[in-house]
């Protein structure tokens, strides 16, 4: 399992508190690693996969989730903000991201907001801008849409709903992650992924589902950015039987400059995890 010692708090500048870890080879190529929603800084490899790789793997807990605290109303281009107060306070100039699920379009925010600071991008399975990928807004679940058409028009109230809707969930992090295709439950079932990914879901979810609210909701609004903006050459992963990502992965293959794309025929929504060396090997070679 990951090391979840490795790391430690951030005072950012506004006052917020930002957990973080940092793991890997000390001197090896610095990969800023985004979770998804929900997730925490504990969605990693083994840290001894990523030594050997010779990267030094940074995460941490987007505002809301596990140790960080929230920052309600946040967008996709306020990532960017934190990530540079985490690699600055590291002694980071530049760094690759990788994102996976939601993680994806924080990634791209920070391609796009940070320039010649990224060195390289990779996104697996993750979800398009609404407004972007064909079909998105009817793709959504019929609890989903009523909210996300609220997103655009009051992110507060919208981020107050899921955050009811999740609090179910809240308290039963194994039962959050049941679901999905039988590729992901077969993973699940592994012992080193499954507790890694229990593991992160429950911290994640630990001060309630707050982050996972504010998540969504900035995934729902308008992103700031299209996806066109995007740096050429991102690296793009998809498993062939994720079906809630396929959609978004032929709009980002089809709109993402020069884009590297490569599908997983037998993963599941969790594929990168099963394929870390090949994603890391990937963003940092």
């Amino acid at each position: 399992m990951t090391d979840p010692a490795a790391g430690g708090s951030l005072r950012l500048p506004d006052g917020r508190r930002l957990e973080y870890a940092d793991r890997g080879d000390a001197s090896g190529t610095p990969v800023v690693l985004l979770h998804g929603a929900p997730g925490s800084r504990l969605f990693a490899p083994p840290a001894a996969l990523a030594a050997a790789l010779g990267v030094r793997l940074v995460t941490f807990d987007r505002p809301g989730y596990g140790g960080s605290d929230r920052r309600r109303g946040r967008e996709l281009l306020d990532t960017p903000a934190d990530v540079t107060a985490l690699t600055d306070a590291l002694g980071v100039d530049q760094f690759a991201v990788l994102g996976a699920s939601a993680g994806g379009a924080h990634a791209l925010a920070c391609a796009v907001a940070l320039g010649e600071r990224v060195t390289d991008v990779g996104v697996a399975s993750m979800p398009g801008p609404l407004d972007e990928v064909p079909g998105a807004w009817d793709a959504l679940d019929r609890r989903q849409r009523p909210a996300a058409e609220m997103a655009r028009e009051d992110p507060a109230v919208a981020a107050g709903w899921v955050d009811r809707y999740m609090q179910r969930w809240a308290g039963d992090p194994p039962s959050f992650l049941g679901g999905g295709t039988p590729d992901d439950r077969a993973l699940l079932a592994e012992p080193e992924p499954g507790r890694m990914l229990l593991a992160d879901v429950t911290e994640a979810l630990g001060p309630g589902p707050g982050g996972m609210a504010d998540d969504l909701v900035a995934l729902w609004r308008r992103w700031g950015f299209a996806i066109a903006d995007v740096q050429p050459g991102v690296h793009v992963w998809h498993g062939g039987q994720d079906t809630r990502a396929e959609p978004s992965f032929r709009h980002l293959t089809a709109t993402l400059p020069r884009c590297r794309a490569v599908i997983w025929p037998h993963e599941g929504h969790y594929g990168v995890v099963r394929h870390w060396r090949e994603a890391l090997g990937a963003v940092a070679p």
